[in-house]
């Protein structure tokens, strides 16, 4: 059970004090050694918070903490959080273009790239755009975007010789 007190004594030199508990008044042994943040030069009033364990020569706090401080592991849980994020994007980063690649053999990792902005721009900025079975080549579009859209959304398309994701490339999207 964490207990909560501060500091009544501290010898620096030896590097030891002593704690009392605020609701009981007992005192325990405190070591420098016992304070989780030993950056932290204990000074006499510091509220902190402890455990204490039988000691041979009485009681000891342990695992002593100044009011306010953090476990390591809460400390260091937001940064992990954003390192796991980070992992996580990077492989799905990775897993996409691995997948464009695999769909598109003769794709480069810059026309992949294009790809995705592309034909995100040609849905976004076009919603005019509609499906039509009847336009499956590249003389049946009017633009780039036109082509991408029906690449993406229409299926049975043939506007993509050589295979690297990107439609028309002699016409409209050079």
């Amino acid at each position: 059970m964490r207990l909560q007190g501060k500091i009544e004594r501290w010898n620096d030199e030896r590097g030891f004090g002593f704690v009392v508990q605020n609701s009981t008044g007992k005192q325990a042994f405190l070591h420098i050694s016992d304070l989780a943040d030993r950056r932290r030069r204990p000074v006499v009033g510091a509220l902190v918070t402890y455990e204490v364990v039988d000691d041979k020569r009485g009681p000891k706090a342990v695992d002593v903490r100044y009011v306010g401080q953090k476990e390591k592991r809460e400390q260091y849980a937001g940064s992990a959080l954003g390192s796991i994020a980070l992992g996580v994007l990077a492989i799905l980063a990775v897993g996409i273009v691995g997948y464009v690649r695999l769909s598109h053999p003769g794709s480069t990792v810059e026309a992949s790239v294009h790809k995705l902005v592309s034909a995100r721009d040609a849905l976004r900025k076009h919603p005019e755009f509609q499906c039509q079975p009847k336009k499956t080549y590249c003389s049946q579009m009017s633009s780039c975007a036109e082509a991408y859209f029906h690449q993406e959304q229409c299926g049975g398309t043939e506007m993509d010789g050589d295979g690297d994701g990107i439609p028309c490339e002699q016409q409209w999207c050079r």
